[in-house]
């Protein structure tokens, strides 16, 4: 790899341990106000929504060692597209964070104020702008693995093939959120119980209520990378050389 690459990868260490600091920052300001660890689940989740951006830099790196079209050309690219797909079935992890504000509007298990300073409806915006600082994070871990994951597939296989790849991934990932909200299925359940998944997949796929929050989410990540591209398309450029 370059020192352009390497200065990429340096970047990507910082941005995703400043996001996690900060956001590990909030949930320690709200243990000091309630006297209560309940939010795991958010540091945990935001650890998850790192893992499509080790994924993607590695498919990158993979597409950065193909040689020409003879046998170590195939086997990168057999490679790359294997880093693909792990990203898929990782990725929704990322956006998945969205969804975590259901605790925020049910309030079960948030404990209750400590500080006499403050009430209840503060500690509700608290909690509205830490689970907002917490889903910014995710989704924007989620944008930079997919804009990896785009210059990836990209450099091997070219400008259109890249696209093609990033519109079903975009779909599916709806559903993906959709599968760990309600169905409780983690990304390594596809790996371990495929038939199950496989299964409860074809039953959210009839429901329209699913398919509703599936397009919903498939619609607002597809806005979001559009936009993202369009400012971060120059980097892709250089990636290319």
């Amino acid at each position: 790899m370059d020192t352009r690459s390497r200065s990429l990868a340096a970047r990507l260490a910082v941005v995703a341990g400043l996001g996690f600091l900060s956001c590990s920052l909030f949930v320690a300001v709200r243990y000091w106000l309630t006297g209560r660890f309940a939010q795991g689940y958010l540091l945990w989740n935001l650890l998850l929504a790192a893992t499509p951006v080790a994924i993607a830099w590695a498919g990158l790196c993979l597409s950065f060692s193909r040689s020409g079209d003879g046998r170590a050309g195939r086997r990168a690219r057999a490679a790359a597209m294997a880093a693909f797909v792990a990203w898929l079935i990782f990725y929704p992890n990322a956006p998945y964070v969205f969804t975590d504000f259901i605790h925020v509007v049910r309030r079960a298990g948030l404990g209750s104020v400590a500080a006499p300073w403050l009430s209840e409806y503060d500690l509700l915006w608290y909690d509205i702008v830490m689970n907002a600082a917490f889903a910014f994070v995710g989704h924007y871990l989620g944008l930079v693995s997919m804009y990896l994951m785009h210059g990836a597939v990209r450099r091997l296989f070219g400008r259109t093939a890249g696209w093609a790849a990033m519109a079903p991934a975009i779909l599916l990932s709806g559903l993906g959120i959709h599968l760990g909200r309600f169905s409780r299925f983690n990304s390594w359940d596809l790996l371990i119980h495929p038939v199950q998944a496989v299964r409860v997949l074809r039953e959210s796929i009839a429901d329209p209520a699913a398919l509703l929050f599936s397009t919903a989410f498939s619609l607002f990540i597809a806005l979001t990378y559009l936009v993202f591209y369009v400012v971060k398309r120059g980097d892709i450029g250089e990636l290319d050389g």
